[in-house]
């Protein structure tokens, strides 16, 4: 006789990964799978092992403690019993574990796997350190840094906060992780973040680098991921019959690859991609089938660019021509010899206490004499932005530009860190030069591209 396939009787789909207890029991429940003296059941065992813990929380001494840290140890015994749940074979059995097992001994189950978890994602998180790309990228450091994922290894609560994942991480991956909390969260983050890293150590950092600032030179400062832009360039590559190793294409490369590729419908489209990716496997000799299906995931997200781009003729914009900076012209700018400490607190106090404007400024045209020092005056005068305007009305495009090197306002990623004083600078100068003719302001930022 034939095996009878078990039917299930709740959708996994319907299902939170980051709330998994809860929506089980409310699945369960609608399906009719849990009845109301279940539920009530269930609820009082949840309600006992909050009072246990509290207890524990408070070491005895009281049973009293803050409405939100009782939630806060309540949505942690949820998450426990949630992953654990997660890892039997299906929903329904789960809902038979919930209704023939004590809820404190799911949770000490669960207890158990988060510990697993913990140990694994710290030793992924330990070879992660070891094949990180180096790059001068600030969210892709820091999020790796003792300061980024690191805090959440020295932070991490498993016994009152194992739902949390107190870490800093800005940098996007190419396929984020949603639906997940906790250790589970972090685990699949690194986990990602190693397959794009072992991808992109196929190629030397050198081209990597000028590959990205071919997409942005300032690109250090952006939310870019790297391995996107390393996967579609070595795509672009293998279309276009260049080497894969290379990561470059020319804009005539990419013109032809225009006039080929915008006359392909959309399954044409998706062998040729399919193609290219199986040549990228062989050049780079990829054979880890976990790499491959991370790969392969990040294409639909690619296939759409290129898609949008063939029908707005901006092919330019998905395949990058790689540009090295440091073989362009440079402009070298001297900031002058600032005056001593004593002279200057005296000059800043007297901007301070000055009235007039006009005679705020007089001062600091007679006494401000390198760029430096004016840099300082900005920050430390306590200037309005009428006052600030006028002063720059005074600059040059040269000093402008210098100005707006050190304080980019095309970038929020460091905005956090800035002084009240800098923020306002930032400020000041991006509304400043969003008044100047277009013209003067592009030719302001060429400056300021090239300026050392």
């Amino acid at each position: 006789m034939a095996n009878i396939e078990k039917r299930h009787i709740i959708n996994r789909h319907n299902l939170s990964g980051e709330f998994y207890f809860t929506s089980i029991l409310q699945e369960a429940y609608s399906c009719g799978l849990l009845s109301d003296s279940d539920l009530e059941n269930i609820q009082i065992q949840c309600v006992s092992l909050l009072a246990y813990k509290t207890e524990r929380y408070n070491m005895g001494k009281s049973s009293s403690i803050r409405v939100e840290t009782a939630e806060s140890i309540m949505k942690s015994n949820f998450y426990s019993i949630g992953l654990y749940l997660k890892t039997l074979p299906d929903p329904d059995d789960a809902v038979f574990e919930l209704k023939t097992v004590n809820i404190s001994e799911l949770y000490e189950r669960g207890r158990k796997l988060i510990n697993i978890k913990f140990k694994t994602a710290r030793h992924i998180y330990n070879i992660v350190q070891k094949n990180r790309l180096d790059t001068p990228n600030h969210s892709y450091n820091s999020t790796l840094g003792e300061d980024g994922i690191g805090i959440f290894f020295k932070s991490y609560n498993i016994e009152y906060k194992a739902h949390d994942c107190s870490a800093s991480i800005d940098y996007q991956l190419c396929n984020p992780v949603n639906d997940l909390a906790g250790v589970e969260f972090i685990q699949k983050y690194i986990e990602n973040l190693y397959f794009e890293n072992d991808f992109c150590k196929n190629f030397d950092n050198e081209r990597i680098h000028h590959l990205l600032s071919g997409y942005d030179e300032n690109y250090a400062e952006l939310l870019i991921n790297i391995f996107e832009q390393v996967l579609t360039a070595a795509l672009g590559c293998s279309l276009a019959d260049r080497s894969i190793r290379e990561l470059s294409i020319t804009e005539e490369d990419i013109w032809r690859l225009y006039e080929k590729l915008k006359k392909y419908d959309n399954d044409t489209l998706m062998m040729a991609i399919n193609s290219a990716v199986n040549h990228i496997y062989e050049e780079l000799n990829i054979t880890n089938h976990s790499l491959k299906g991370y790969i392969e995931k990040s294409l639909p997200k690619i296939v759409t660019n290129i898609e949008i781009a063939l029908k707005l003729n901006t092919l330019d914009k998905v395949f990058i021509t790689p540009k090295n900076p440091d073989l362009e012209a440079k402009i070298h700018f001297e900031t002058g010899i600032k005056m001593d400490d004593e002279e200057y607190r005296e000059l800043i106090e007297e901007l301070i206490e000055c009235r007039y404007t006009s005679d705020k400024l007089k001062l600091i045209k007679d006494k401000v004499k390198s760029f430096d020092e004016l840099e300082d005056v900005l920050l430390d005068a306590q200037l309005n932005e009428e006052e600030f305007n006028l002063l720059l009305n005074t600059l040059g495009d040269v000093e402008l530009a210098a100005m707006i090197k050190r304080h980019p306002f095309e970038s929020d990623i460091q905005a956090v860190d800035l002084s009240e004083e800098e923020q306002a600078v930032r400020l000041y100068l991006k509304n400043y030069m969003n008044r100047i003719s277009n013209c003067r302001r592009e030719k302001i930022l060429q400056i300021a591209k090239h300026l050392v």
